[in-house]
């Protein structure tokens, strides 16, 4: 549904179309590469009004990254909680990643957050907030994901959750670097397979009592 002014007069866009179309344009130029003009070129709304409706250019790409999540997080979390075996979730989860890191028109763009705004976490406390974030929401993510299959006898008892989350994130980030590096996805894909077959063989798959 088309967001309406004040005046009950209906604007020329819709929310999460916007957002979608600057988080697109994000991911090809990267954070310091985009420009108002380009975004406004993108989502097909005049600077005054992408102003108006989101404000500044980082407002802009954290609402759009908010999106993004939201948007992702039932794919992303239905891959890694609904099935029931560790290793079939955690393929399930990396080829959802890599079929979205794959996205784009003439090669990868990679992650919408680790793949843009890496370089710009250190000169913008806002923005270096919202990446220590994500990474904690995805240690976090691995960690209960872990926690279930140690508890289902998947795992050992003595499985260092912290260790087995912290090397999947390390994986996620590197499939994520690798895709914005132009990696296809073909090799991606064999990357996170042969990846989460060490990890889990490092970490006691199969040999819980």
């Amino acid at each position: 549904m088309k967001e309406k002014s004040a005046r009950g007069r209906p604007r020329q866009y819709d929310t999460k179309t916007a957002l979608g179309a600057a988080l697109l344009e994000f991911r090809r130029r990267g954070y310091t590469g985009t420009s108002l003009d380009h975004l406004s070129e993108a989502t097909k709304m005049a600077r005054p009004s992408l102003y108006a409706a989101f404000g500044n250019k980082r407002a802009i790409y954290l609402r759009a990254v908010a999106q993004y999540v939201e948007d992702s997080a039932e794919r992303r979390d239905g891959a890694l909680f609904d099935e029931p075996s560790l290793a079939a979730a955690l393929d399930g989860y990396f080829l959802a990643l890599v079929a979205i890191y794959s996205e784009g028109d003439d090669r990868p763009l990679g992650c919408p957050m680790l793949s843009v705004i890496t370089g710009e976490a250190t000169a913008d406390p806002v923005i270096g907030a919202e990446l220590f974030a994500a990474l904690g929401r995805t240690d976090a993510r691995f960690r209960d994901r872990i926690a279930v299959a140690r508890d289902e006898a998947q795992l050992p008892p003595t499985t260092d959750i912290d260790a087995v989350a912290e090397m999947l994130s390390a994986l996620q980030h590197s499939l994520a670097q690798r895709a914005r590096a132009g990696t296809a996805r073909p090799e991606l894909e064999r990357i996170a397979r042969n990846s989460v077959a060490l990890i889990l063989k490092a970490a006691g798959a199969g040999t819980a009592p």
